[in-house]
């Protein structure tokens, strides 16, 4: 049996979900080249999800007992000749769990 009901449209959880499939599966963003999309504006959303998950980190790093290790990656994309680098912290946290966390 299928049941059919209303569905409300909320533009701001659409682009959340968007830039989070995109992020979670490495998608890139030429996928929303099409006419549909707008990928300054996706790019931004990306940048939001970012920034929020970075201030996350922050504070459960300021409120961390224990020490923590840096690790850097360094890499260079063969089609772009850009050269990328990622800062990833690890610690142990309350609860004994390792956590890994991007930094920058």
């Amino acid at each position: 049996m299928v049941v059919l009901g209303t569905y409300n449209f909320n533009q701001d959880h659409g682009r959340a979900e968007l830039a989070n499939m995109i992020i979670l599966h490495e998608y890139p963003l030429s996928m929303v080249d099409h006419v549909g999309f707008r990928r300054n504006t996706i790019k931004n959303d990306i940048m939001k999800v970012f920034e929020y998950e970075r201030d996350k980190t922050m504070k459960l790093l300021e409120s961390n007992a224990s020490r923590i290790a840096l690790t850097t990656d360094m890499w260079t994309s063969s089609n772009q000749k850009r050269g990328s680098m990622a800062i990833i912290s690890h610690f142990i946290d309350a609860s004994w769990k390792l956590q890994s966390r991007l930094v920058r």
